[in-house]
C-alpha cells in the first residue's frame, strides 16, 4: 500500500527583525580622517583669532586704523570658521550615533556646528571685548559662519562631505602657504601688483581647484564607496563653495564692521577693499569650477570600471 504523499507545507515567514535580502549599509567616513580634520579646524581657527588679535593689538581697543585692519583681515577667520562650522557637523553624527543607528542624523549634525558656531563666538568676543561693539559684531559674524559653514555637512552621504572638507583643507593651507610665502619672500609673486588681480592673479585659483578636486577624487576612491558622478561633482566643488559664502560673509561683516567703528570711509579704501571681494568672488568661483571638473574627470578616467562594464565590452 503506497504511503500517503506528505501534505507540502509553508515556508516559515522572516520575523520582523530580519529581512530576505541583505542590507548594504553606505560607507561612512573613518576616524582617522574625522580626528584630523577636527584637530586642523581646532588648531586653525584658535590660530586665526589669535593671529587677528596680535595684528589689531587690543590692549585699548580700536582706532580708525585698527578697524580698517580688521576690515581687511576678516576674511581669514570668516572662511576657517565656516570649515570649522562644516567639520563639527560632519564629525558630531560619526560620534554620537551608533554604527547602525538610524537616529536623527542631521539633527545630530546641526547640534554639531552650531556648537561650533557659539564657541568661536565667545572666544571672538572675549579677545576683543575692550572694544564691545566690534566684539559683539565679530562674535555674530563668526557665529553665522559656522552656520553656514555646517549646511555642508548635511548631505546624506557623508564620506562625500568628507572628502570635500579634505579638500577644502588643502584650499585652506594653500591659502595659508601663499600669505606666508608673500611676506617673508623679498620676490613678489607678480610682476605688477595688480597682477594679483588679473589674469594672472586668476591662474593660483585654477590650480588649487584642480588640485582639490584630485584630493576629493583620491579620498573617494581610497574608500570605495561606490559615490557615483555627481558625488564627485559635489565633493569636487565644496572647497570652492565654502570659499564662495565666505566671501559673502566677509562682505556683509566688512560692512557691519565699518558702519560700526568709522564715520567714513576713505575713496582708496573703498577701492581696495571692492578689488579685494572682487578677485575673492572670481578665485572662488574659479576654484569651485576647477575642483568639481577635476573631480569628474579623474572618475571618468582614472575609476575602474565595473567588471560587467568590462564582460560586456569584450563579448
Amino acid at each position: 500500500m503506497p504511503s500517503p504523499e506528505p501534505e507540502p507545507q509553508e515556508a516559515p515567514a522572516a520575523s520582523a527583525g530580519e529581512s530576505a535580502d541583505p542590507v548594504h549599509e553606505a560607507p561612512r567616513p573613518g576616524r582617522p580622517a574625522l580626528w584630523v580634520l577636527g584637530l586642523a579646524a581646532a588648531l586653525s581657527l584658535g590660530g586665526v583669532v589669535y593671529s587677528l588679535y596680535r595684528v589689531l593689538g587690543m590692549a585699548e581697543g580700536l582706532d580708525d586704523t585698527g578697524v580698517m585692519l580688521l576690515a581687511n583681515n576678516l576674511f581669514s577667520p570668516i572662511i576657517v570658521t565656516a570649515f570649522a562650522g562644516a567639520v563639527g557637523g560632519a564629525v558630531a553624527p560619526r560620534l554620537i550615533l551608533k554604527r547602525r543607528s538610524k537616529g536623527p542624523r542631521r539633527a545630530v549634525a546641526a547640534l554639531g556646528f552650531t556648537v561650533v558656531g557659539i564657541i568661536a563666538a565667545v572666544v571672538a568676543y572675549l579677545s576683543f571685548s575692550v572694544d564691545a561693539d566690534i566684539a559683539l559684531a565679530l562674535a555674530l559674524v563668526l557665529f553665522g559662519s559656522a552656520l553656514v559653514g555646517g549646511l555642508f555637512a548635511l548631505p546624506a552621504r557623508s564620506v562625500t562631505v568628507v572628502a570635500g572638507l579634505s579638500a577644502t583643507l588643502l584650499l585652506l593651507l594653500s591659502m595659508y602657504a601663499r600669505g606666508v610665502l608673500q611676506r617673508t619672500s623679498t620676490v613678489s609673486l607678480f610682476s605688477d601688483p595688480l597682477d594679483e588681480y588679473g589674469a594672472l592673479g586668476s591662474a593660483v585659483p585654477f590650480i588649487t581647484g584642480l588640485a582639490c578636486g584630485l584630493c576629493a577624487f583620491l579620498y573617494l576612491r581610497r574608500k570605495k564607496a561606490g559615490v557615483k558622478l555627481l558625488g564627485h561633482l559635489l565633493a569636487g566643488a565644496i572647497p570652492g563653495a565654502i570659499w564662495l559664502v565666505s566671501t559673502v560673509l566677509a562682505q556683509i561683516g566688512v560692512e557691519a564692521v565699518l558702519n560700526i567703528g568709522l564715520e567714513e570711509v576713505s575713496a582708496l579704501d573703498t577701492a581696495f577693499l571692492a578689488l579685494s571681494f572682487q578677485w575673492q568672488y572670481n578665485g572662488s568661483m574659479t576654484a569651485m569650477f576647477a575642483g568639481a571638473f577635476c573631480a569628474v574627470l579623474a572618475y571618468g578616467l582614472l575609476m575602474p570600471k565595473a567588471p560587467k562594464a568590462k564582460a560586456a565590452k569584450s563579448s
